[in-house]
């Protein structure tokens, strides 16, 4: 089964985003891509989306607003855009993030920086076979 859908990055860090970018094109060429270094444009693109389903990979260490903070903000917004989203933290942080697990159940998972191909793999797998 072919499925189809968008991706965003959202992390202050160029380096991470251009590799999101180049590992995200190669695995699959004909996709869109929306990076944003600041988190906070990050959520003025989310509150009114209208497109179609995406895998957004958020950042935790951001100077101006972290992650967790992001994923506040995220909260807020109307179910129907929030189930648009499958969000996936990116991080390079070594914590275990028990906690935050328990406080955002919708996060799917917690990856390694940087993205890697076996991700995107998991992830088109486990979006296609929900769909």
């Amino acid at each position: 089964m072919d499925t189809n859908f968008n991706y965003m990055v959202v992390d202050d860090d160029p380096t991470n985003n251009l590799i999101c970018r180049l590992m995200i094109k190669k695995f699959d060429p004909d996709a869109e891509i929306k990076l944003f270094s600041k988190p906070e444009e990050g959520l003025h693109f989310i509150e009114n989306y209208v497109g179609s389903l995406t895998v957004l990979f958020l950042d935790i260490n951001m100077p101006t607003l972290s992650g967790w903070e992001f994923l506040d903000n995220f909260i807020e917004f109307r179910s129907e855009i929030k189930n648009k989203f499958e969000i996936y933290i990116l991080t390079s942080a070594i914590q275990s993030f028990q906690k935050e697990k328990e406080l955002y159940p919708f996060v799917k998972n917690i990856l390694a920086k940087p993205l890697k191909e076996k991700y995107l793999l998991d992830i088109k797998n486990s979006i296609g076979n929900a769909i």
